[in-house]
């Protein structure tokens, strides 16, 4: 066992609520790369351009997720389809109608929202026993509380 693995505390369940965040950020980059090709009327390009700069902030996290389950000696879930059964979140789906940008934001507000309690309360638990899922998560929770703002405010 590496050195890097040995010093962390719990890691097996740390393992687990990574996966758990890599499988939500897969479904929230997906989601906003979808959000970001179907966004049409009013407002609708500003939103997409959004979107898309969101999908590609999520699919950040997935690597880097990924990267620190490896680094501890964990093996990243393998099938896409388990993705949503891991989710911290629920999964919404977009909605049919490609002009309700309102609806679409108010959405990815929620799922923001998901993320932020559910990185708060894994810095909690890691905070003592893994100092570097603790920076990785406080920079996932940084960039959540950002795109909530963000969000938020094309909803205005």
């Amino acid at each position: 066992m590496l050195k890097g693995q040995e010093i962390v505390k719990n890691r097996a369940e740390i393992i687990k609520e990574l996966n758990r965040a890599a499988a939500t950020e897969l479904l929230a980059a997906y989601r906003y790369l979808f959000l970001s090709k179907v966004a049409t009327g009013m407002h609708g390009r500003e939103v997409a351009e959004k979107f898309a700069e969101m999908a590609t902030g999520e699919w950040g996290h997935v690597a880097t997720f990924l990267d620190r389950i490896v680094q501890l000696g964990g093996r990243p879930f393998e099938k896409v389809s388990e993705a949503e059964k891991l989710a911290f979140g629920k999964y919404l789906l977009p909605p049919k109608d490609a002009t309700d940008w309102k609806r679409m934001l108010k959405d990815s507000i929620q799922g923001e929202r998901d993320a932020i309690e559910f990185y708060h309360d894994l810095l909690e638990k890691v905070h003592m026993d893994d100092a570097v899922t603790m920076h990785i998560v406080r920079e996932a929770l940084e960039d959540e509380v950002e795109d909530e703002h963000t969000l938020a405010s094309l909803l205005d």
